[in-house]
């Protein structure tokens, strides 16, 4: 009977190990995350923006994307270190902002909305309650809205062409 058991025992760690592992691609993990989060049009951006309650307009993309055009009023805090800066006082400290509450509303883009989806469902998962993806992201904002855009070369140190960086 002993002898059974481990050869059972065996034949499923074996089975477990050889298991094949399933792999995703970003893309499909951007749309897992679609269903947990809510998108926005850039015309209901505009409204939140534009209304009276508080918000916090985040824009999630690389200093490199970020200042060659962006949203007046967002903070910039690239995907990958969101999960770091969004809580800490000395990170709003810096920005002269003070450190949002977790029931405030809080908008996102990125170029064309990806990282921004991925952005949100962190944010959701560190508990903060009134996250909005804007659909389409920075290049929607900037066809509908472009005279509420801004450009800040001198932090790039001039110029006015830039490399394509994330791609979504």
């Amino acid at each position: 009977m002993k002898t059974i058991n481990k050869i059972s025992i065996l034949a499923l760690i074996i089975a477990f190990a050889c298991a094949k592992q399933e792999t995703v691609t970003p893309d499909d993990m951007v749309e897992a995350a679609k269903a947990e989060v809510n998108i926005i049009s850039v015309e209901q951006a505009n409204d939140i923006i534009n209304g009276e309650e508080i918000y916090n307009l985040i824009d999630v993309r690389g200093p490199q994307e970020h200042y060659y055009g962006y949203i007046p009023g967002s903070v910039m805090i690239p995907r990958g270190s969101l999960e770091f800066s969004i809580g800490s006082k000395d990170f709003w400290e810096h920005e002269g902002l003070y450190e949002p509450e977790k029931d405030e509303i809080f908008v996102l883009y990125c170029k064309k909305g990806k990282r921004s989806i991925l952005a949100a469902q962190t944010l959701q998962k560190l508990g903060y309650t009134k996250v909005y993806v804007i659909d389409g992201g920075w290049k929607k904002w900037e066809l509908t809205y472009p005279e509420y855009t801004e450009k800040d070369l001198k932090k790039l140190g001039g110029g006015d062409s830039h490399e394509e960086v994330g791609g979504c």
